[in-house]
């Protein structure tokens, strides 16, 4: 069974996590006008459609550490093939 990012909760993660989800969410929101809030239900999967079309670098240096904390979070509850690529042997 494959991990969905919609089926990731928000209060399942650590704070370092919802952190910075909440600062990606508040600088897309400030920066480039995002319909973004951490009140919806699926703000993950939200996230990481918008950093892929986003061009913002302080964006995609704040996605590109969610995603890593994300990894983490699936690896740690050992749930099984993330939607999302992960590569175990870098960084």
């Amino acid at each position: 069974m494959r991990v969905r990012l919609r089926e990731i909760k928000v209060a399942k993660l650590n704070s370092r996590t919802v952190i910075l989800l909440t600062q990606f969410v508040r600088l897309a929101r400030v920066r480039e006008g995002a319909n973004l809030k951490m009140q919806q239900p699926d703000i993950i999967r939200r996230v990481f459609r918008y950093a892929a079309i986003s061009e913002n670098p302080d964006l995609i240096v704040i996605f590109m550490r969610i995603r890593y904390q994300l990894i983490k979070y699936v690896v740690k509850e050992n749930l099984e093939n993330p939607s999302f690529t992960t590569y175990p042997n870098v960084a």
